[in-house]
């Protein structure tokens, strides 16, 4: 954020970041919104976009160790949260001045995945009473929809996104940062928890 020259998409002009006024996406761009050169923000962001897409990935593969014993969403929790991954990984590689609507298209698919394996995890977690970490998955859940409705509504048109899409975003991120933040710090205290998630997919 620190190193992107400036420019959104309502304001081009703009200098520097805006945090409520870019998209994450924005800072992957070899060139700015503003036509300045941004090589070493856009790696930097790319790296950090790759380093997240690992952390759900975690997330997705861990977070059926709160589930009950006999809970029939740990397949397909594991199954959605593979294909978000591997087609979130494809976006920030894929910056949208240089791919167009390809870039738009896989931000799209992988949040339909992550909001599909996202909606099987909140209600195994209510199932499971595990209600904190339940309220916590459905607030990301909820302004992540909402965020994604609203950029495939403005996308293609011919004025931009209104502030609204990617403030939404951002604060999406942040709840989905600390749901797994949260998911992470339970199953690193709850040693019993970890143990039963080893047992089940036969790690030491």
């Amino acid at each position: 954020m620190a190193l992107y020259p400036g420019g959104n998409w309502l304001d081009r002009t703009a200098v520097g970041h805006r945090f409520f006024a870019n998209f994450f996406c924005d800072l992957t761009q070899p060139i700015s919104l503003s036509g300045v050169p941004n090589p070493l923000g856009a790696r930097c962001a790319q790296f950090g976009m790759l380093f997240f897409a690992l952390a759900l990935a975690g997330f997705f593969w861990l977070v059926p160790a709160y589930f009950t014993r006999d809970s029939p969403a740990k397949r397909w929790v594991h199954r959605l949260g593979k294909w978000a991954f591997v087609s979130f990984v494809a976006v920030p590689l894929t910056p949208s001045e240089r791919f167009g609507n390809v870039h738009a298209a896989l931000s799209l698919v992988s949040g339909g995945f992550g909001i599909a394996s996202a909606v099987l995890v909140v209600h195994a977690l209510l199932c499971a009473e595990r209600r904190a970490l339940a309220a916590l998955g459905a607030a990301s859940l909820t302004v992540g929809t909402a965020d994604i409705v609203l950029f495939a509504y403005h996308l293609g048109g011919v004025a931009p996104p209104p502030l609204i899409v990617p403030a939404a975003q951002k604060i999406a991120a942040l709840l989905v940062g600390a749901w797994i933040a949260a998911v992470a710090a339970g199953l690193l205290f709850d040693g019993s928890a970890l143990a039963r998630q080893n047992e089940k997919t036969g790690d030491p």
